[in-house]
């Protein structure tokens, strides 16, 4: 009996002594679940949801968000999370864009980062005589000087609208690849290039 009397104490003193738990598996999924909710929502951020809120879910428990920027309202940076680094831009005190590499989150049919999107056929379009589309996305639609070897959808509708200036402002969402697999995604409440 004083055996057990002396570990209870033992185990009681550690956290006076300096030592923290750290926490649970669990815990950290209830923080921060494994979810994609295409395309709005990564583990329990949301675009277009409170700064506040986010502090309230990741801040406070733990994760710290590494300020990478503040300009006219913008605030960049990310959080270290699943071995990698989620990207969280806050415009006029709400999350505005969101990017991450990886593999953690996973929609309900477990797509995600390292899923493959097949090109499929082409499609006639009246800027493009091949146009690839894959649930909404068009592939290569955003090109500068090079394509972007990436799914584009503009706007918050079914099907893309056309990814252009005239655009900007309104929602955009990228699927960035390597070969046919999905490698980063980059969701923006309103994209500005």
């Amino acid at each position: 009996m004083r055996r057990v009397a002396l570990a209870f104490l033992t185990l009681a003193a550690l956290p006076l002594a300096g030592f923290r738990s750290t926490p649970t598996p669990a815990a950290a999924v209830a923080t921060d679940p494994p979810l994609l909710v295409p395309w709005s929502r990564i583990g329990n951020l949301a675009l277009g949801e409170p700064r506040a809120r986010v502090r309230q879910d990741y801040d406070a428990d733990g994760h710290r968000y590494h300020l990478l920027a503040r300009t006219n309202g913008i605030v960049q940076g990310y959080y270290r999370l699943h071995g990698s680094r989620v990207f969280v831009t806050f415009q006029d005190g709400r999350v505005n864009e969101l990017d991450f590499t990886t593999r953690y989150y996973r929609t309900k049919n477990g797509f995600g980062v390292g899923s493959r999107i097949p090109l499929g056929p082409c499609h006639r379009a009246s800027n493009n005589r091949c146009e690839h589309r894959w649930h909404g996305f068009v592939w290569n639609a955003w090109v500068r000087e090079t394509p972007c070897h990436c799914w584009v959808k503009v706007g918050a509708g079914a099907q893309s609208l056309p990814a252009t200036a005239a655009n900007f402002g309104k929602p955009w969402f990228f699927i960035y690849t390597r070969g046919a697999r999905a490698k980063r995604f980059h969701f923006a409440l309103k994209f500005v290039d």
